[in-house]
Formats: structure tokens, sequence, C-alpha cells
């Protein structure tokens, strides 16, 4: 059902925004484009090992967006002020496609190399954010016993912390369906109540010890942009791109060392060494570098579905460090200050206009920073014999879904003590090969700075 009949909908309810979706909402580019266009989406990949029962599948796909009311609620963008509709519970759309045998001049493909190019196939679909429920599956068999799940969820309404909890609940609910026995999950309050929530704790004066941190630490700051190959259009021409990279374990190993000799973590010293290529690529050393959070600072919304992420800007100056040490130090402070006063993005948007204008130069480009640690652990989910999540980067180059605009990096730690990195980038601004040069070189520079952290940042 579309927005458009669910208006004259009985049973359908009508809530508030919350600070996020009002957020979404100032950058609303129509159906074609992010927050709320058709490849605006958030894909999660499971191989399945054993046989899938359909019929428990689509049931325990029912039951997710029965439990959790955001999947089956849309953002009324035309109304004046736009409002949140839940929609009663409806059917997930289930695909169900046999993969046949590679043959011909296809023969020497593996079922792994078949899975890239069903996951890269998921990655271009599309959703209407004005058609509920916002999720769909493709069940692709193998055969009897070898099956992919690939579950695609408007980013609207989910964040990366969502999308573990939606696989965490459907394998419940599938392990439910098979014993006859209620699902083992945890008790949740839904999105719209956070939004309440969330509109109590803001109504009256802001924080005005919050406020008064961000306007000094921005005085006098810009965001930082990274520089464009070929301008900025007034309107993508083609899909977004997706370059993966990695880094190995051993690099990592030393970056967790130097994190907890520094008493920081793994993403303080990613961000240090970003903030290093950041001056290589620009020259310079005056640093706000944009990090996506989780969002989710209250412990009862710890289980609820939604889009709940924020970005807040790490500024630094770097230029009187004289050691990569000294720059993690340096990126501890900043973090530690900035994670205690955080504000929505669009409060520090709307009180520090100067911050942001340096989006307004189209030979830039926005950067944004993403860890996704997961709060799970390695997952294997109870369908069949056992369901386990591939990430994106078992794709190498690929069509990505869509992102509002800018570049964004993707920093995901492997449970081999890896990392797999992702890079959301369009064409129309950057080169494929600028983007790998970049990846190169942060690879490069983390390599050496937790071998040797303490020797000079500027010669890494």
């Amino acid at each position: 059902m579309t927005d458009t009949s669910l208006a004259h909908d009985q049973d359908s309810k009508r809530y508030p925004l919350s600070v996020t979706q009002e957020w979404f909402v100032t950058m609303d580019q129509g159906d074609d484009g992010a927050p709320f266009g058709r490849r605006y989406l958030i894909i999660a990949a499971l191989r399945i090992t054993g046989a899938v029962d359909l019929a428990v599948l689509q049931g325990a796909l029912d039951d997710v967006v029965a439990r959790h009311e955001l999947l089956r609620t849309l953002v009324v963008r035309d109304a004046d002020p736009a409002y949140q509709m839940v929609c009663p519970p409806c059917q997930v759309p289930l695909e169900v496609r046999d993969v046949p045998p590679a043959s011909g001049q296809q023969s020497g493909k593996s079922r792994d190399m078949i899975f890239q190019e069903l996951l890269a196939e998921a990655q271009a679909g599309t959703i209407s954010a004005r058609e509920v429920p916002l999720l769909r599956a493709l069940l692709c068999r193998f055969d009897d016993r070898d099956s992919a799940l690939f579950l695609t969820v408007h980013h609207s309404v989910s964040d990366g912390w969502s999308v573990e909890v939606i696989l965490r609940d459907l394998g419940a609910f599938y392990a439910a369906r098979v014993s006859g026995a209620p699902p083992k999950l945890p008790q949740m309050r839904q999105y719209r109540e956070y939004a309440e929530w969330q509109r109590a704790s803001a109504a009256g004066t802001p924080d005005a010890g919050a406020l008064r941190y961000w306007a000094g630490k921005l005085d006098g700051a810009r965001e930082f942009v990274i520089p464009n190959d070929h301008g900025h259009p007034e309107r993508y021409s083609r899909p977004y791109s997706l370059h993966v990279y990695s880094i190995e374990a051993d690099t990592m190993a030393a970056a967790a060392a130097l994190a907890n000799a520094t008493r920081g973590t793994l993403f303080l010293v990613m961000l240090s060494a970003i903030y290093v290529l950041a001056n290589q690529i620009t020259g310079a050393t005056d640093l706000a570098v944009n990090a996506v959070t989780a969002g989710r600072n209250e412990l009862e919304f710890q289980n609820t579905m939604g889009m709940f992420l924020n970005v807040v800007p790490f500024r630094s100056e770097i230029a009187d460090c004289t050691s990569f040490r000294d720059i993690v130090l340096k990126t501890r402070e900043t973090f530690i200050d900035a994670m205690a006063n955080e504000l929505p993005a669009s409060v520090i948007e709307q009180a520090f206009p100067d911050f942001i204008s340096s989006r307004e130069d189209t030979r830039m480009s926005q950067l944004r920073i993403l860890q996704t640690p997961s709060q799970y652990g390695e997952m294997i989910l109870p369908i069949a014999e056992g369901a386990k999540e591939i990430d994106e980067t078992l794709l190498e180059e690929a069509e990505s879904s869509d992102i509002p605009s800018g570049m964004e990096w993707h920093l995901n730690k492997q449970p081999d003590g890896s990392l797999s990195g992702s890079v959301h980038f369009n064409l129309d601004e950057h080169k494929a090969s600028t983007v790998k040069g970049w990846t190169a070189g942060l690879k490069r520079i983390l390599a050496s700075a937790v071998r040797h952290p303490d020797q000079d940042w500027r010669q890494l």
C-alpha cells in the first residue's frame, strides 16, 4: 500500500517525527535521491546451510515487521508539518529464485562468485519510501542445502545497528516457528516512543553547556571536505560506486596495541591516520572530520529498530604534534569532549552555519567516516542449520546504494582481526583511480604509524 491510500486507512496512526527524521526531511531530494530515494538502502546478506522452510521464513519475516513498527511506517513529507504514519502489520515481499549451475562460458564460476553477483544485484535494487513494508527479501537457492538470503531495508528507517537487530529477531522468530516455543527476544520500545522521548527531552532551553562547547570548538573551523576530480553536479547522472579495500590483521593488531597504550580505541587510531591522510591530500592541519555515531545513548532503546545515527565533527589541530602518538592522544581528547557534548547534527548545522559553509564549494565533497562494529559479535542465526552474515566487502568493485551526498568511508573490523573497508563515492565527482590511491595511502600511513608511533607524522 502507498502513502496516499494509507492516508485514508483508519488503522494507520500518525505521530510526530524524531529529530533525525526531521533532519532527513530537510535533505529531501524527492523519490530519486537520498535520503528518501528508491536507492537509499542497506543490504544484509546471509549464506544459509541446510534446507530452508519457505513458509517458516515468510512467517518469520512477517513477525519482524509486526514487532518493529518502523518497518511499516511512512514519513509523510508533503504535509505541513511532516509526520510519521504507522501502518498495520503486512506481509514482506519474498522472492524465491533457484540458481542453476553455471554453464558454457560461465562454467568456471564458483558459488562464491555467483553470490558476489547476487549481492551486487541487491546493491543496485530499489525500494519506494512511499510503500510499506520497507523491507524486501530475496532467497536464492543453489541447491537444497545451500542458499543465500538478501534482506533490503530502506535506509530512511534503519541504520547498521538496526540491521543487526532485524537479523537477530529474524533468527529468533524462525527458530520459534520451527520449535513451537515463544521467541527468545528482549523487551523493546517502538521508534515513535523514542521520537516522543526525544522531543520531551529537548523541550525548553537547549543544552547551554553543549552549545558553549561547540561554539568554542568550531570557532573559525570549517567542515573538512575532500577535493573532487570533476566538480559537483546539481544532480548525479549515475548511481554511487563502491570501492573496497582491506588492512591486514597484523597491522590492525599493532593499531590495537597503540590504542591500548594511549588508553584509546581502535577507532581513534584510525581517525588519527585519516587526519594524516587528509593533511597529505589537502595540506591542512586544522581538521574537522565528520564521523557517524550510533546515536543510541539510552539503554531502553538499544533493541529498537530505527534511524538513530548522528554525525559528529571531530576537530583537531595537528600542526603542533611531533609524532603519530601525539595525534592519537590529541584525537582521544577531542573524541571524549565531543561525545560528552554530543548534539544532533541538525542542531549543529543550524547553530553554526559558517562551519558547514565549505559545502558550498562545488570543487569539494563532504566526507563521513563510519565504524560499524558488531554489537553481537559474529552471529550464526538459527535459520535451517545456520545462517552467517556476509558483508559488502566481499565485493570487489560494484554499483552501490545511494548516500545523501559526498563520500563515505566504512571501517569494519573482521573476526580474523583484519579490517575490511569500503568507500561509497560517485563517479560524477571522483575517478575510481583517485579513490583507490587514497585507500592505498591510508593503508601505507597506518602500517608505518602503528609500528613506529613516535616517528615524525609528516614522514609517514
